[in-house]
């Protein structure tokens, strides 16, 4: 939402809106650009000049006071991806990059790339910032490229899966796996989903659709699709480009790229870890077949950085080092530790992990077991409950990951004080230490680099 206000300030609306009064990751945008925002959601302080208003699923939704309020006014309401929708109408190239994991990064580097590329595209993704670039921006220029959500629209009310109301011209798919209980009975039915977003631009263009061939799921979709409407890129070899020789060290990754059995020779990537490579391999696939010159593409790619929270280094002391980063899904913490490993040999890797989501804590508490379990040591905070959920309607804590467990590497924290104590005792120099989450988890990170301090000097 603070993406989408920002560009709707650099077309030169006048934007406000509303949030809680705690503190979030995205609050220096909003001050940078001089967006004002109140405190709650009282209807008085809908500004009476409004002419829009646009809502999220949280806090209600639809049924949120102030959107109660512009409805009784008459004015425009609309859903976040509707106005999302409204902004792509205006450009010729529409590219969404969906995926369970890992859309974030992908479509950053996408957008990275096509500014280095000297194509200034208009974008939104789910992240403050990556590098120097905000997470939102608008240009005038043929190129919007948006972060498509397989989330719903306003759950429980209104379940349709909000990149089912864009109209992209291409897409470029990382994954498909069942992430959201709240919205999704199951993995079927999320690949259905899925299914339909697809069909959205086969009768388009060709190709139009780039896709993953290693995530079997996501495979498994495009039967339905016709061949020649998609391309795929991975490691293995019936695909169109396909990914050779991946290497991971602490500095950077590189990779070879065969097209159609053409040789591209070798890229390098200033992020870590397969995911991140098969990651870029999509982008290059996109940038390809959008007409880009191969050279040029391989001078760009390597000085992306990532993305805010996603393997983000935050702090380098002495030895050991900070990240923190965004994985809230089994698979996104295991891809994150094994790239974590891959990068860092024989070095200890604790993870402070803040589960996001009842609902999902419960829907996946045995893969949340196994995954966290690849660490050293993995603690546990209370879970981080969603604006959408009541916590008193689930029985389920960080202790049940814990018990699932059933080893001593992964460990639940009733407190912040009992987690500094913990990591006080337990951190030494050389250690590899990730926050992880969707929540508020990063806001440790003072309190750490304290310890890390504390730990080098002994």
């Amino acid at each position: 939402m603070t993406n989408l206000a920002l560009i709707l300030k650099k077309m030169g609306k006048c934007v406000s809106g509303s949030d809680l009064a705690e503190e979030f990751i995205t609050d220096y945008l909003l001050r940078d650009n001089a967006i004002s925002q109140s405190i709650g959601f009282e209807p008085f302080n809908l500004p009476r000049d409004t002419d829009l208003v646009i809502y999220s699923a949280a806090h209600l939704g639809v049924n949120n006071p102030q959107v109660i309020e512009a409805k009784r006014r008459g004015l425009k309401v609309m859903s976040q991806a509707e106005a999302i929708e409204h902004l792509m109408k205006n450009f010729k190239n529409k590219i969404a990059v969906c995926g369970s994991h890992g859309k974030t990064t992908t479509a950053s580097l996408l957008i990275y790339c096509l500014i280095k590329l000297n194509s200034s595209p208009s974008y939104i993704v789910g992240a403050p910032n990556f590098g120097d670039y905000p997470g939102g921006d608008y240009r005038q220029s043929d190129y919007f490229v948006v972060e498509a959500d397989e989330y719903a629209v306003n759950p429980p009310l209104d379940k349709r899966p909000k990149f089912h109301l864009l109209q992209p011209n291409f897409i470029i798919a990382t994954n498909i796996d069942f992430d959201h209980p709240d919205v999704y009975e199951d993995l079927n039915q999320t690949k259905q989903a899925f299914a339909e977003f697809f069909k959205k631009v086969v009768r388009i263009n060709k190709p139009c659709l780039f896709a993953c061939s290693d995530d079997q799921n996501l495979m498994d979709v495009l039967r339905t699709i016709p061949r020649d409407h998609y391309q795929t890129f991975g490691l293995g070899n019936e695909v169109d480009l396909k990914i050779n020789n991946p290497v991971n060290d602490e500095n950077h990754s590189s990779f070879n790229l065969v097209y159609r059995g053409k040789d591209l020779g070798r890229f390098e990537l200033s992020i870590f870890g397969h995911q991140n490579i098969s990651n870029a391999a999509g982008v290059i696939l996109c940038l390809i077949n959008l007409g880009f010159n191969i050279e040029e593409i391989r001078k760009v790619t390597s000085g992306f950085g990532g993305a805010k929270r996603r393997f983000e280094m935050v702090a380098k002391i002495g030895n050991s080092y900070l990240f923190d980063d965004y994985a809230h899904h089994p698979k996104e913490i295991e891809t994150t530790i094994r790239a974590a490993r891959a990068r860092f040999k024989n070095k200890r890797l604790i993870i402070i992990f803040q589960p996001h989501t009842f609902s999902r804590t419960k829907s996946l508490l045995n893969d949340f077991a196994k995954s966290l379990s690849l660490a050293d040591l993995s603690l546990i905070m209370p879970i981080f409950a969603s604006a959408r959920e009541n916590a008193a309607d689930f029985k389920i804590s960080a202790f049940d990951i814990e018990k699932e467990a059933l080893n001593s590497r992964v460990k639940a924290i009733a407190t912040t004080d009992s987690l500094i104590d913990k990591l006080s005792g337990y951190l030494r120099s050389g250690d590899i230490i990730f926050t992880m989450g969707a929540g508020d988890v990063y806001k440790l990170k003072d309190d750490i680099i304290k310890i890390l301090k504390i730990a080098e000097k002994q």
